[in-house]
């Protein structure tokens, strides 16, 4: 018998109205109706006051209307509850000066859910609108990343404009002044503490620059606490706001930044220079300021006795003299503070870094997060702290409404992963051959269990594909990151701090990779899948070499713009906290199922996918068979480097070759070990 593979695409292009009436009209209807078709209202929450007073409701231009009122206190002026500011504060009614720009006070959305309500005075000016259009759009926008703050609602009248984002504890700033009283403030620096505080205000600020913003506005006070509805140890969460100050760029593009250059104080060398090109390099430095004023309060150094400061001076004044001259001390030799671990040993070479005077020598944020200060040290607790270590859910699209588009082997997958997962202590569910709407379904529910008992959950894809988007029965695609998103701690709170796997086995494209070249798939016309599916870099396989034409393009305009209308409307991708995604091939590539046939090209059995059967393959050898007394068994990362050697010895007897990938934002290893399922129920949250 010889073994051959077949891969998993399909050759046919995805049809536009298939995505868009499952996925993307199914999520604008949802946000209107969160946002625009509910009356909203805003109110101060103080007691044992007299009752309200209620303010003309004031319409915002979106069918929104929203419902200010304010408590009245004894001699009859209003009384707002800051946020972060003493109780007692009192803002006449009738602003006559607009020396207080931007306030925050406590309020409720919908009646019943606390908010901040962000109150800020306006001016009226061309760059005021600019600014307020430019923070609409990133709150709307980019909101789904983690460490983004929450928006909710938006109004103006003639003298402010009232923006209701999600309520937070304190701000950073906050938290790290000693003599502020800040509620659960030791609880907060214990769950926390200096590294997952600036991972997460770095993994915010990394996600707006990969969006083409830059925040220019860094400091303690835009860095706020937010405690999460979680019953783990991991309770709180780190969000960055204020975008009054942000602005798009294109790294291609000459243009400058133009307004304020950021908060006086936290800023670059560059930050003043109106003839200097914009970059996110900018942002690093500011951040590399905040690194310094967060880790001499927790350092374990004891020299500054907890409090913070700035690296270039407690005197405000003196900040921006010392920020432009070079030879400032902080530019030198001489390391920001003394280390006293390994751990700061390594965050202070990069805060070195984030603080060169030259904006060409600062790192991007994406390799201060790739540093070996934010490995992981221990590992997620998932048989020790939890009934079960985890649940697996596989979704198998094995039969398609098209009877030719049918995945035969894929059973062999399902089972495989059942088996094994079952034996690493995990319950299981399967679900078969769902319609697109009924697996968005499945995750929608999926993501409002409970999970308390669980340490961790796995969601296996088994499908057609092509980039971030799997086939369902009836022949529509569904977006893989909308799925994932669903598990985000917004939308899940009780996972939040426990591992999400994600494994796909699906293609990504058409691309199929031999051992030397890469290849157009030998089946399908691929020229309008080229510049939308695929790295640049790949583009060139997709050309006559000799004529430097694309080949054949075959009339497929209207296949085009169906494409790009669905990646136009597909939503973008931040990386989840505690997220691994664990997919069969490489971006634009093909992703092969095995075969096993006689002599005469007949089918003699179907063997499932080489990705998941290697997978489990691995899974099995490392933690079924490899019983040695003491042996500490390998994370799963580091498997799944031997995963691809199990790949590669597939690939090297039929020379088409394929490379899995995986996208990981872990904070802890993840160890799995063999341990007999319970049966647990796993229960809808009320």
């Amino acid at each position: 018998m010889s073994s051959e593979q077949v891969d998993d695409s399909r050759s046919t292009a995805p049809a536009h109205n298939r995505f868009t009436t499952e996925s993307n009209i199914q999520e604008k209807e949802s946000s209107t109706t969160k946002r625009n078709e509910t009356p909203v209202g805003l109110h101060n929450i103080q007691k044992g006051k007299t009752p309200f007073v209620d303010r003309k409701p004031v319409n915002n231009g979106d069918n929104c209307k929203l419902f200010f009122r304010y408590d009245q206190s004894e001699n009859g002026k209003p009384v707002f509850k800051y946020l972060y500011r003493p109780v007692d504060t009192k803002v006449k009614a009738n602003i006559s000066t607009r020396k207080i720009k931007r306030e925050v006070f406590s309020g409720f959305y919908n009646c019943d859910i606390p908010v901040a309500m962000v109150r800020t005075v306006l001016v009226h000016s061309e760059q005021e609108k600019k600014e307020i259009e430019r923070e609409f759009r990133i709150l709307k926008e980019l909101e789904v990343q983690e460490n983004f703050i929450h928006y909710f609602a938006h109004e103006m009248d003639l003298d402010f404009m009232y923006l209701a984002t999600e309520l937070c504890l304190c701000s950073v700033a906050d938290l790290l002044d000693a003599e502020r009283k800040i509620p659960m403030k030791e609880k907060i620096l214990k769950d926390l503490q200096a590294k997952e505080i600036l991972r997460q205000a770095t993994r915010g600020l990394n996600y707006l620059h990969q969006s083409h913003f830059i925040h220019r506005n860094i400091k303690p006070n835009n860095f706020l606490i937010k405690k999460v509805n979680s019953e783990n140890a991991c309770q709180f969460a780190v969000k960055i706001t204020d975008f009054r100050l942000t602005r798009e760029y294109d790294p291609d593009n000459d243009s400058k930044l133009s307004g304020s250059a950021a908060s006086e104080g936290w800023e670059a060398p560059e930050s003043r220079n109106e003839d200097e090109k914009p970059s996110t390099k900018l942002d690093v430095f500011i951040l590399g300021c905040f690194y310094h004023y967060v880790l001499i309060a927790l350092s374990k150094n004891g020299d500054n006795n907890g409090k913070s400061r700035h690296p270039f001076g407690d005197n405000e004044a003196q900040r921006v003299p010392n920020i432009q001259n070079l030879n400032y001390s902080v530019y030198k030799d001489k390391p920001p503070f003394n280390p006293k671990n390994k751990d700061e040993e390594e965050v202070t070479k990069l805060i070195k870094l984030m603080l060169k005077f030259k904006e060409d020598e600062r790192p991007t944020l994406q390799k201060v997060l790739d540093s070996s200060y934010y490995n992981p040290s221990e590992d997620y607790k998932l048989y020790e702290d939890y009934k079960s270590p985890g649940l697996c859910v596989i979704f198998n699209q094995q039969v398609f409404r098209l009877e030719e588009k049918n995945r035969e082997g894929s059973d062999k997958d399902r089972d495989a992963l059942s088996d094994t997962f079952k034996k690493l202590g995990f319950n299981t569910e399967v679900h078969e051959n769902l319609e697109s709407f009924d697996l968005k379904s499945e995750i929608n529910a999926l993501a409002k269990r409970n999970f308390s008992d669980f340490g961790c959950l796995i969601v296996c894809l088994l499908s057609h594909g092509i980039e971030n988007a799997i086939l369902c029965y009836d022949g529509r695609y569904v977006n893989t990151n909308e799925l994932k998103n669903e598990f985000s701690f917004n939308n899940c709170p009780s996972l939040y701090g426990k591992p999400k796997i994600f494994i796909v086995q699906a293609c990504q494209g058409k691309l199929r990779q031999s051992k030397t070249d890469i290849v157009p798939h030998t089946t399908t016309h691929l020229s309008f899948f080229s510049k939308l599916y695929f790295p640049n870099r790949i583009y060139q396989y997709f050309t006559d070499q000799s004529t430097n034409k694309e080949i054949d393009p075959n009339n497929q305009k209207e296949k085009l713009k169906e494409v790009l209308e669905i990646l136009e409307d597909a939503p973008r991708n931040p990386p989840l906290m505690d997220f691994i995604t664990i997919k069969s091939t490489l971006p634009g590539f093909v992703s092969y199922r095995l075969v096993d046939k006689d002599k005469n090209g007949q089918v003699q059995e179907y063997l499932g996918s080489s990705f998941i059967q290697a997978l489990c393959e691995t899974l099995s050898e490392e933690y079924f068979e490899k019983k040695e007394k003491g042996r500490k068994h390998m994370e799963l990362e580091g498997l799944l480097r031997s995963v691809q050697l199990k790949i590669n010895e597939v690939s090297e007897r039929i020379d088409w070759w394929q490379t899995m990938q995986w996208e990981a934002c872990l904070r802890k290893y993840i160890r799995f070990r063999e341990c007999k399922a319970k049966d647990i129920n796993v229960e809808f949250r009320n």
